[in-house]
């Protein structure tokens, strides 16, 4: 609808308000016979002049007038664009002005001139300014700490950009678009924004914009191969290394040819440091090579492992702390340059504490380290509270542990243990803990679930096409993909846009769903207490690059052992277990080596074995830890499995265990069993299983089940057993999926990502007779991204699920003996009984027959 006169007169001098609370002070009135034309493009002229000397020299100082000349002559253009009820000239007026704001790092002032200027384009309907100030808007927010608001804008900016008739302003949006991901640490959507804007680079006039584009691709593939791990390949590592080289170099190109000194020299500086990394990766693979291959690493006896209550690093040699001091001085070196320009930085910075903590624990200073590490801590909290999306928090995570490991093992060093714990523990499953603390406020009403459940599928459907473009533009063929990668990036706008309508109707129907609430870390102290009385240990392990911390915690005592086992001989050790354990799924007749499971309970448990007082362990792992089924460890000493001696369950953290409740059997309650009647075995399993609840069971096995009729099934049981074909998808897990019959318009796959929607009862207890439903990609920060996930959250208190591809046979007898026990004995008891059981059968003798299943809970 069009403004009136009176009305748009009254915005205008809102407005005005609006600008003189907000920004730096300016002349109060503008000559009325002045041209505001002639004042924009003056002041838009004095703003690229000294812009092109700043990218010239990085000197932002001596043409220090000529910026506020620029900035006062823009002012007077939008009070006169203003006056004269011309709102599109004044909207740019006031982009020029944001960007004055944030070419000195004012952020707070910047965003409040984009917000004006995006008032004023929207009453002009113009959707390229639109675009232009949401998309520096999106800059400015993500820059004052903003994070959330800043993604909202800035898909707002890439979705009017499509279409806003400038393709230099789309270019920006989706360029801001891949550098907020990238400070997100979603990389994949990261490339997916920078291919999309890169596909445009010959419509692009303003070089400086690809010089931008450039350098912010060089940074989203060094971010990538700065996450390689022990679990990496070399080969993968170099080649994202090569690309971001292949990026920098094209922006220092660009720098060098219109004659930007200062900014060549940067992408100097960042090809330095791509150099640097690739010389650390290299040498870090050759020291694992040599590692692996150590003789010390194969131990036999308890002694063979090297295990010391001695957590501080202690003192380096001179050289080392000499580099850390350069670094700190050419950081504040750097500091004092950006004040004496007259811009402003954020105060505190993690990363700035944290290099301060380091250079005084290399001293020996560890008294002086502690502060500095815990502000680091602090201010990451901060950053993390302020993302409201799972998914980014723990992306926000991965590549952090590190900043609460180094307080966490000053303090184990003094004996600090409660403090060393709530550390650890705020670094491991942030995001599930959120998710779980901020359920019961959710998930009230049937719509919510589907809302909510829609709304995780639509968003790993959109990572899945992600991946696969983001492969694709760093393949070395490339050029050969054109049509491939322009038929992903158009699925993935399409899915883009499905993903903004539903959180529109999100926000109109289930506000809720909006709100993540941020969990507390449980105390040690509740540990032990919840420990005590569960009559349970509680075996907690967290894995560094050199050693893994392994805890015991029981009711009475608390220890908490180093035990030297570097991550990539640990990675090794768990890829080759796993190896031995599927071993009959190809070859029948394999037989179990069990050198590697030996060694690894000499690792894993020995260390505290004397100290275990009940038959029940709870073992809380991390990393590699996560794919290892600890029932399968052998001790060395007598020659028995750890599965046939303990009862044995998992939590993703301490956190996250606390918020679960242990079911005293399998007895009193409802029963829904489902199977695929094309597996024969799964038939007469359930029908076994259902015997058990006479009157008190819903058995499907004759003909199969759809998708919808278990989603609606599953609300009315306490127990639900699905036994039905499963996949894992390692590469997506949330698109991992259990098999039910299809439909007209659908597969029957009932996805990981669906099943956050699943309106199970408080505490169910969800059994998958499925083949790898346990498996789940675990995170550094120590998050588990599958059906555990998914499962969790739609309200499951216990869960049996498989790590991998099963046998149905001894999953039959598996099943039915873990039934049958459990209406005397608590489900952990029964399950152990159960492997007892299968293991007892000489035909599955393999601990790929009777190791598989893995009870999450208490």
């Amino acid at each position: 609808m069009e403004l009136g006169p009176a009305t748009r007169r009254l915005f205008y001098v809102a407005l005005l308000c609006l600008l003189a609370l907000t920004v730096a002070p300016r002349p109060a009135c503008a000559q009325a016979n002045a041209d505001p034309a002639q004042l924009q493009n003056s002041g838009v002229a004095r703003l690229d002049h000294w812009l092109n000397h700043v990218r010239a020299t990085g000197d932002a100082v001596t043409t220090r007038n000529e910026l506020m000349a620029a900035q006062n002559e823009l002012q007077a253009s939008y009070l006169l664009f203003a006056q004269r009820q011309e709102p599109a000239r004044a909207a740019w007026s006031a982009v020029k002005l944001g960007d004055i704001q944030r070419y000195l790092n004012h952020w707070a002032q910047a965003v409040s001139e984009y917000q004006v200027a995006l008032q004023l384009a929207e009453l002009a309907k113009r959707a390229d300014y639109q675009t232009k100030a949401l998309a520096e808007l999106a800059f400015s927010e993500m820059n004052a700490g903003s994070t959330d608001a800043a993604a909202d804008h800035v898909a707002e900016a890439v979705r009017l950009g499509a279409h806003c008739g400038n393709d230099a302003f789309y270019f920006d949006a989706l360029d801001t678009a891949a550098e907020l991901e990238t400070k997100r640490g979603d990389l994949t959507a990261a490339g997916d924004y920078f291919n999309r804007a890169l596909a445009m680079k010959d419509r692009i006039v303003d070089k400086q914009q690809l010089y931008l584009a450039y350098a912010n691709g060089g940074e989203i593939y060094y971010q990538d191969a700065r996450a390689c791990d022990a679990r990496q390949d070399a080969d993968v590592c170099t080649q994202l290394l090569q690309l971001a080289r292949d990026n920098y170099r094209k922006a220092q190109a660009i720098a060098q040819e219109a004659g930007y000194g200062y900014l060549a020299s940067a992408m100097q500086n960042l090809l330095g440091d791509a150099d640097t990394l690739a010389g650390t990766i290299q040498n870090e693979q050759k020291h694992n090579q040599s590692l692996a291959a150590m003789s010390m690493f194969n131990p036999t006896q308890p002694k063979d492992v090297l295990v010391t209550e001695e957590f501080a690093p202690g003192a380096l040699n001179a050289q080392t702390v000499a580099m850390m001091e350069n670094l700190v001085k050419q950081m504040q070196d750097w500091l004092a340059r950006v004040q004496q320009q007259g811009l402003t930085v954020r105060n505190l910075n993690p990363d700035d504490e944290w290099i301060q903590g380091s250079l005084a624990e290399m001293k020996g200073e560890s008294n002086a380290a502690l502060p500095k590490y815990e502000e680091a801590v602090q201010l990451l909290e901060q950053d993390r509270r302020n993302l409201r999306d799972p998914q980014a928090r723990s992306a926000f995570m991965e590549d952090k542990i590190g900043y609460y490991y180094s307080p966490a093992l000053i303090l184990l060093g003094q004996k600090r243990y409660g403090e060393a714990f709530a550390l650890f523990e705020e670094s491991r499953s942030r995001a599930m803990a959120d998710l779980l603390v901020s359920r019961p406020l959710n998930l009230g009403t049937a719509k919510e679930r589907t809302l909510f459940s829609d709304l995780q599928s639509q968003r790993t459907a959109i990572a899945a096409l992600q991946g696969k473009l983001f492969n694709l533009t760093g393949a070395a063929d490339r050029d050969q993909n054109g049509k491939q990668i322009a038929d992903l990036e158009a699925q993935i706008a399409g899915l883009q846009e499905k993903y903004r309508l539903l959180e529109a109707r999100i926000a109109r129907e289930a506000p809720k769903l909006n709100e993540l609430t941020s969990s507390k870390p449980v105390t040690l102290d509740s540990v032990q207490r919840a420990a005590a009385e569960g009559r349970y240990d509680v075996l907690y392990y967290v894995v560094t690059d050199t050693n893994v911390i392994l805890w015991h915690i029981g009711g009475g005592e608390v220890e908490v052992k180093k035990i030297f086992l570097p991550h990539a001989v640990l990675a090794a050790k768990a890829a080759t277990l796993h190896d031995r354990l599927v071993a009959p799924r190809d070859s029948p007749d394999a037989a179990f080596n069990a050198d590697v499971s030996r060694q690894l309970y000499l690792y894993l448990i020995q260390p505290v074995a004397a100290f275990i007082k009940s038959r029940h362990l709870l073992i809380i792992p991390q990393d590699e830890l996560t794919s290892i089924p600890y029932q399968a460890l052998e001790n060395p000493a007598d020659g028995k499995y750890v599965g046939e001696t303990f009862e044995i369950s998992y939590a993703p953290s301490a956190t996250v265990l606390a918020t679960l409740e242990a079911k005293p059997n399998l007895k009193n309650g409802r029963l829904l069993a489902v199977a695929d009647p094309e597996i024969h075995d799964a038939r007469e399993e359930v029908h076994a299983i259902g015997a058990l609840y006479p009157g008190r069971s819903k058995v499907q096995a004759g003909e199969p089940a759809s998708k919808a009729e278990v989603q609606a099934w599953v609300g009315g049981y306490d127990f639900v057993h699905l036994s039905v074909h499963g996949k894992f998808n390692p590469s997506d897990p949330l698109l991992s999926y259990l098999q039910f019959k299809p439909g007209p318009a659908d597969d029957g796959h009932l996805t990981a990502a669906e099943m956050f929607g699943l309106p199970l009862q408080k505490n169910a207890l969800v059994v998958l007779s499925a083949c790898e439903t346990g498996k789940a990609q675990a995170t550094h920060a120590g998050e588990l991204i599958g059906m555990v996930r998914s499962l969790l959250y739609a309200g499951a208190g216990n869960l049996v699920l498989s790590s991998w591809e099963v046998n149905a046979a001894s999953t039959k007898l598996w099943m039915e003996t873990f039934y049958r026990e459990g209406q005397t004995k608590a489900p952990v008891e029964a399950a152990r009984l159960a492997l007892v059981a299968v293991k007892s059968n000489p035909a599955f003798s393999h601990p790929f027959f009777w190791a598989p299943f893995l009870l999450t809970g208490k």
